[in-house]
């Protein structure tokens, strides 16, 4: 049976509901709270549910397509202010919906006048959870229940220290979850993937020259360099292990036991601070680069590795070792997470960093996140304007923001390796920092933005 025309009235829009949602969802509300005023509805779960056809909406909305109300009434849905019950309307030609306000079940479903929904913002609830329409939404996503309930204290507890409000947290709560689950599948996956890269030693293992040869320039005799391989071949025979690096592991291996041998009790191995011009030895550089390690990339992990250190105020004999471990972790995550695209592109202006990206600079960096997202307006203008195309974006944006990060962070400490007083920050902060203030060779040394 073909719908009945409806009249043509007058759209009402509130400002502040207009403040609220947006011109276009104001105008949506106040269209659909009319509509229901003239027409039955159905209460189902404690709500007035109304059914708009496609016909009807076109002679009510006639400056929308169906793209358009489609759109607007899934913001409305994540904004908590209505309920919908049908397919996206562009597909289905329908749109089953009920504005989020509980009402009597044994109340008479006839037509009732709604009240425009005003949707005031608010701090989050110490108790909060999210409602059985978002967890149903989350399942959508194959998100497990065990998942987001683990999510809801750590998610409850952030926003109550923030002391935000905002008018739908389930909405807020859905991005939430969705993005931490993505990021555990793209470590597992990673996870994974490391894992078929392990393998157990071979039988008849030997080290390559590259190894010998770094443990030859340190001062490790032949004869007990093979030594230590017969007992590390039966050590790791018989225990099964696996590695991704048995090359790594044998020299650390060696250089460990060497350094037992000679120094047992360290006498000449006294621990010591970290200090603002410490610098790897050249037997350590050396032997990152027999491990193809990028020269600019050991050179850039120093001033994050002098600060992390400097903010631990930990005292180590073995500071190469650490050295050497940093930057072999970080590179091999920078090298099987953040694989280059085979053919060069130029940037986006709505580039962003991958999850994998984010996730080294914020765990093996140590970046907060605001500082991850604020340097990226920054970085996408400046090769947008050079329009030089590139393998791999994200390699160039970690090294970008490796090198701000360790450059802000050499503010934070003066020459002894201390933390700087209120007093001292604030005469760092004011001296002036112009290119004309620079020195001619600070200037010619400045690789911020040569990456």
């Amino acid at each position: 049976m073909p719908s009945q025309p409806l009249p043509e009235r007058p759209i009402t829009v509130s400002p502040r509901l207009a403040c609220q949602l947006g011109l276009e969802g104001a105008t949506l509300v106040a269209i659909l709270a009319d509509y229901a005023f003239h027409q039955p509805a159905r209460i189902r779960n404690g709500y007035r549910w109304y059914r708009l056809t496609q016909e009807q909406a076109g002679h009510l909305m006639p400056f929308w397509n169906g793209q358009d109300i489609q759109r607007i009434t899934q913001t409305l849905r994540s904004q908590g202010l209505l309920l919908l019950a049908s397919a996206p309307f562009a597909a289905s030609g329908e749109l089953k919906f009920a504005f989020n306000q509980k009402v009597d079940e044994n109340q008479s479903p006839a037509p009732v006048k709604q009240d425009v929904p005003m949707v005031a913002a608010s701090p989050i609830a110490a108790h909060w959870s999210p409602g059985s329409e978002i967890t149903a939404r989350l399942a959508e996503h194959n998100i497990p229940d065990a998942f987001i309930r683990e999510l809801v204290p750590e998610f409850v507890t952030y926003w109550r220290e923030r002391g935000d409000s905002q008018r739908s947290w389930g909405a807020k709560f859905q991005s939430f979850c969705v993005r931490r689950w993505r990021q555990y599948e793209d470590r597992r996956a990673r996870e994974q993937k490391m894992q078929a890269a392990q393998t157990p030693l071979p039988e008849q293992w030997q080290p390559d020259d590259h190894v010998l040869k770094q443990l030859s320039q340190e001062g490790i005799p032949m004869a007990y360099i093979n030594d230590c391989a017969s007992r590390f071949r039966l050590y790791y025979r018989e225990t099964g292990a696996v590695m991704s690096s048995w090359a790594m592991t044998f020299y650390a291996w060696v250089k460990r036991d060497w350094e037992e041998k000679q120094t047992p009790f360290l006498p000449n191995r006294k621990p010591v601070a970290m200090s603002n011009d410490w610098r790897p030895a050249e037997h350590s550089v050396e032997y990152l680069k027999k491990m193809e390690v990028d020269d600019q990339f050991i050179e850039d992990c120093v001033p994050e590795f002098i600060h992390k250190w400097i903010e631990q105020g930990s005292y180590r004999n073995n500071w190469g070792d650490l050295f050497c471990q940093h930057v072999g972790t970080q590179w091999n995550f920078l090298r099987q997470g953040i694989t280059p695209t085979k053919v060069a592109t130029l940037i986006t202006d709505q580039w962003q960093p991958s999850p994998e990206c984010v996730e080294l600079l914020q765990n093996q960096c140590e970046m907060p996140g605001e500082f991850i997202q604020s340097q990226l307006p920054e970085f996408v203008l400046y090769w947008r304007n050079r329009s030089e195309p590139r393998h791999s974006w994200d390699s160039i944006y970690i090294r970008h923001l490796k090198y701000i990060w360790a450059r802000q962070n050499q503010l934070g400490s003066n020459a002894n390796g201390n933390a700087l007083t209120p007093h001292e920050r604030q005469q760092a902060s004011d001296r002036p920092s112009s290119t004309r203030d620079a020195s001619l060779a600070a200037r010619l040394t400045d690789r911020s933005w040569a990456y």
